[in-house]
């Protein structure tokens, strides 16, 4: 007997399937995939899908086609997710005769090709690909009978008319999904629509709504949390923010999804979040020298774009400090009480200021020097008063120096 099996890249291929007892073999298929599912919804996608693959060797071997079908859709959406379009390819192809020659459920076909149509989705070229195989999706999803079954490819249908720019058309989509999903319980589901109609909104420019739909999604995640729509909805936060003009709540928000996107798990979603902190900082670099974020601690130099302090809260006084008050001159003894909280003392403080300025000018001036914010007096330090200087949203005038 011959079968296809799944190897560590993801490419089919054709073996002679070892003799292993049924038994054991479908238990260890199942319990690969249980394991599969409990990493892939905490989202540690590396370890399920190592769990999934092992699940789809079994499975393959044993000729259970179902459990195989079930393990593919999991590593599809995982590759997907990866940006990983060679391996999905190989896979697709084998799924794709699967459906067609097989006695598989018309439930499973329908999830199947629901999920070979947001890989598609996923790839700019083929979104009249993905509209197809969603369609698929819903006519073996009406063969069912199976309201859940048709949930889904709705909602696929309605991401690629937001690909395209048809955001009327999608949001008709959305609507005919809401009716499903008022009797259904698919949380994941309802997260993602409400994600979806955000993004539809704020691309249309009516950010109320779309400010409402993301958060609407927040409120679901907090009851069935998934990490992945968790981060997309983090960025579409910022990005909202952003064209309601409050940069300040935009940086919170993608900066949060930066923080907490697992870079080498979810690529595809880092690239987005980098591409939506890129945009909120350009208007930033183009105004001024130095943005600073009281709320958030966050610094955005024009040149390197966020600069990290990373707790150390000494070094974050005193930029405070200068950045209140361009151009005064701070003595050591205005230092030592105004950082440390102390009476200055030379041998407590000579040192301390000296590392703690030379640490900080360090971290502002990286482009080699090009760039000199602090700057030494005979008396003290003070912040360059040719640097533009944004606190919050107000610009600060530098002082006069006499």
């Amino acid at each position: 007997m011959t079968s296809m099996t799944i190897d560590r890249t993801g490419m089919g291929s054709a073996t002679k399937a070892p003799r292993i007892p049924p038994v054991m073999s479908r238990g260890a298929a199942d319990r690969h995939y249980q394991h599969g599912i409990f990493a892939y919804h905490r989202g540690d996608y590396s370890e399920a899908l190592e769990f999934f693959e092992k699940s789809a060797q079994v499975a393959s071997e044993q000729n259970n086609q179902t459990r195989y079908v079930e393990t593919c859709t999991y590593i599809l959406r995982i590759l997907a997710e990866r940006e990983e379009f060679a391996k999905i390819d190989r896979i697709e192809k084998h799924i794709t005769d699967l459906i067609a020659t097989s006695d598989l459920s018309a439930q499973l076909k329908s999830r199947a090709t629901y999920v070979l149509g947001i890989c598609s989705c996923y790839q700019d070229t083929r979104h009249d690909q993905a509209m197809n195989r969603f369609r698929e999706a819903i006519d073996y999803a009406i063969l069912s009978e199976d309201k859940e079954a048709l949930a889904a490819p709705l909602y696929g249908a309605a991401t690629v008319l937001y690909a395209r720019g048809r955001y009327d058309e999608a949001i008709k989509e959305l609507s005919r999904l809401d009716i499903l999903l008022s009797c259904l319980s698919l949380p994941e589901l309802e997260s993602s629509a409400h994600f979806l109609r955000a993004q539809i909104r704020r691309n249309q420019g009516r950010t109320d709504e779309a400010l409402e739909a993301a958060w609407a999604a927040y409120e679901t995640l907090k009851h069935h949390p998934h990490l992945v729509i968790y981060l997309h909805t983090l960025c579409v936060l910022g990005t909202i923010y952003q064209l309601k003009g409050d940069m300040t709540c935009a940086r919170l928000y993608l900066d949060l999804a930066n923080r907490s996107v697992k870079r080498e798990q979810f690529p595809r979603i880092a690239r987005l979040i980098n591409d939506a902190l890129n945009e909120v900082k350009k208007p930033i670099g183009e105004s001024v020298d130095l943005a600073y974020d009281t709320r958030t601690g966050v610094l955005i130099e024009k040149i390197q774009g966020e600069v990290r302090f990373e707790g150390q809260f000494i070094l974050r006084d005193l930029l405070k400090v200068f950045l209140e008050q361009p151009g005064r001159i701070f003595t050591k003894f205005d230092l030592a009480k105004l950082v440390w909280r102390e009476e200055y003392n030379s041998d407590v403080h000579d040192n301390k200021i000296y590392v703690t300025i030379k640490r900080l000018r360090q971290l502002l001036e990286c482009d080699g020097g090009k760039a000199e914010y602090i700057l030494r007096a005979k008396n003290g330090y003070f912040l360059n008063p040719k640097a533009k200087v944004q606190i919050d949203e107000k610009v600060v005038q530098p002082m006069e120096r006499k």
